[in-house]
């Protein structure tokens, strides 16, 4: 078996219905660091940011000025072992209940790109993915799960 030639880099972000610590967001903040584990032991994860544990200012939690606005970001070895950590398991219960939790109406969403095997993006690189998303759309360089490349146009990282 040879090794990757690329990984799969995901960031999200997305505002939180109150502040972290508020306790109406309280069943989320306490679930994070469960579902963290469990993506951790998933087939395919490489690495993600952090650990979101207390006090949360020692690794991001708020990573902007706003407060509510959390992110996330990870390494896996494949789209598919990405989407079904995010839409399936622990992770996908609690993604189908983010309504209660996250203002649907703020500011959401997330990207994706290729890395090489042992990349780890920062947030400034994560933040210029989203703009080059935003700014430009899907492309080889940066996507959404709607806009997958294919696999032989994503050989050049």
């Amino acid at each position: 078996m040879t090794a990757p030639t690329r990984h799969l880099a995901h960031f999200s972000w997305g505002t939180l219905r109150a502040p972290v610590g508020d306790p109406r967001i309280t069943a989320f903040a306490e679930a994070v660091p469960r579902v963290n584990s469990r993506a951790e032991t998933n087939p395919g994860f490489v690495w993600r940011f952090g650990d979101e544990r207390p006090p949360a200012e020692e690794v991001g939690w708020p990573l902007f000025d706003d407060e509510r606005i959390i992110a996330s970001y990870s390494i896996w070895e494949t789209p598919e072992a990405l989407r079904a950590f995010v839409y399936q398991g622990a992770h996908g219960g609690f993604y189908n209940r983010r309504a209660e939790w996250f203002d649907q109406d703020a500011p959401r969403g997330y990207v994706l790109w290729w890395v090489a095997p042992g990349h780890r993006p920062d947030i400034t690189e994560a933040w210029r993915k989203v703009d080059k998303l935003s700014a430009e759309g899907p492309s080889d360089a940066v996507f959404t799960f709607a806009q997958l490349p294919p696999a032989a146009s994503t050989a050049k990282l």
